[in-house]
């Protein structure tokens, strides 16, 4: 038989183990510093983006509710109440929510719209949004909505939502701002490039006529203030010639009077003997 013959294995895991270099430790650190650094931003943007659809959601029932109103009544809302029968919209009623924003609304601060004004805010508090109506002739009038980020830390860090309804050229927009556009943004406009021409031809015949008015306000001051430097004049022409007259009258009767020849020494003004 054979022998067989064992050999003692080494125990090598105290020579295998071994730590990290200073250099791995600082490659290591600015890996995750770079990650960190890049996904931190996105992070941002994507919460950003989903707050935003709030007020997207928002826009969009406002502007159907819009359309559905002036369907019915031909008439452009300019009251968040008139829209309540056609669209359910809540608000957040906390009296800090201008200020502070999300961290005041709650479920306990949320609530079905139920007033005059021409804004509310998202039940979120992250958005404030606003309505109104502009028109740039007697016909052409558009209703505007907007929804901007509110809160003192998020009205400069959130991206604003616009829309508009032109009910005579039947056009609808929405326009959702990019996070690198924040913060609060104006209303959009949805006229037409033949309203706007024909606004502007209105307002330039505005200004024309306006421009005639005040032509012939001129002219008919000028005329009021020649009008009456000649009746000034005459009147003074009519002075100098009175006072020629009763000169010369005066003179006249001097003339006519009799000449005294003899005064009377006690009283000088007494004559005695005229010519």
């Amino acid at each position: 038989m054979k022998k067989e013959i064992f050999f003692p294995k080494k125990n090598t895991f105290k020579e295998e183990q071994q730590g990290y270099t200073i250099v791995e430790i600082l490659l290591i650190t600015l890996i995750i510093g770079l990650t960190f650094s890049i996904s931190l931003p996105l992070f941002g943007i994507v919460i950003n983006k989903a707050r935003q659809k709030e007020a997207t959601l928002i826009v969009n029932s406002v502007l159907k509710a819009v359309k559905a109103n002036y369907s019915l009544t031909s008439f452009l809302p300019t009251k968040v109440k008139s829209l309540n029968k056609f669209a359910s919209l809540h608000e957040c009623i906390s009296q800090e929510v201008e200020m502070k924003g999300s961290e005041v609304c709650n479920p306990n601060t949320i609530a079905p719209i139920d007033g005059d004004e021409k804004y509310f805010y998202s039940p979120s508090g992250n958005y404030k949004v606003e309505l109104k109506t502009t028109e740039i002739s007697n016909s052409d009038i558009i209703f505007q909505v907007r929804a901007i980020p509110n809160g003192v830390r998020y009205q400069n860090m959130g991206s604003s939502v616009t829309g508009c309804f032109n009910p005579i050229a039947g056009i609808s927009n929405i326009k959702e701002y990019s996070p690198f556009n924040a913060g609060g943004k104006d209303f959009m406009s949805c006229f037409t490039v033949f309203q706007i021409k024909k606004a502007e031809e209105a307002r330039l015949a505005e200004e024309a006529r306006l421009a005639e008015e005040a032509r012939l306000a001129e002219e008919a001051r000028l005329a009021e203030e020649a009008r009456l430097a000649e009746e000034a004049r005459l009147a003074e022409e009519a002075k100098l010639a009175e006072e020629a007259k009763l000169a010369e009258e005066a003179r006249l009767a001097k003339e006519a009077k009799p000449k005294c020849i003899y005064w009377n020494p006690r009283n000088p003004s007494q004559c005695f003997r005229f010519e």
